[in-house]
C-alpha cells in the first residue's frame, strides 16, 4: 500500500480526499497547524514536554523534539501526524496545515 492510499485510508473523517493528498509531502511527510497544534495543547494546559510525558504514558510514539518540530511548521512523518491526533482525540484533517 503506498503512502496516499494508507492516508486517504486512515482519514475517514474528511470528505476532501484530493485537498488532503495534495498537502502530502515527499516521502510521506506532511506539515501540520502550527496555530492548531499551539492551541490544542495550551487548552489542556501543557508545556511540550508536558504533552511528550501524557504520549509515552498512553503509548503513543511521539517525542520531544518532534513536538517542537511540528509546532516550528517544519514536515513531520504523517504517522506523527495520526499519533498527535491520537493523542489530543481530533481527526488527523484537523492538525493539517491550509
Amino acid at each position: 500500500m503506498n503512502d496516499l492510499s494508507r492516508i486517504q485510508s486512515e482519514c475517514i473523517h474528511t470528505t476532501d480526499d484530493a485537498a488532503l493528498s495534495s498537502r502530502l509531502l515527499r516521502g510521506g511527510r506532511i506539515v501540520l497547524d502550527r496555530d492548531a497544534l499551539l492551541r490544542l495543547r495550551h487548552a489542556r494546559l501543557l508545556s511540550q514536554q508536558d504533552l511528550a510525558d501524557d504520549c509515552w504514558r498512553r503509548n503513543i510514539r511521539v517525542s520531544l523534539p518532534t513536538i517542537k518540530r511540528a509546532e516550528r511548521g517544519r514536515a513531520v512523518r504523517f504517522r506523527i501526524a495520526r499519533e498527535l491526533a491520537r493523542c489530543f482525540d481530533v481527526p488527523v484533517v484537523r492538525l493539517i496545515a491550509p
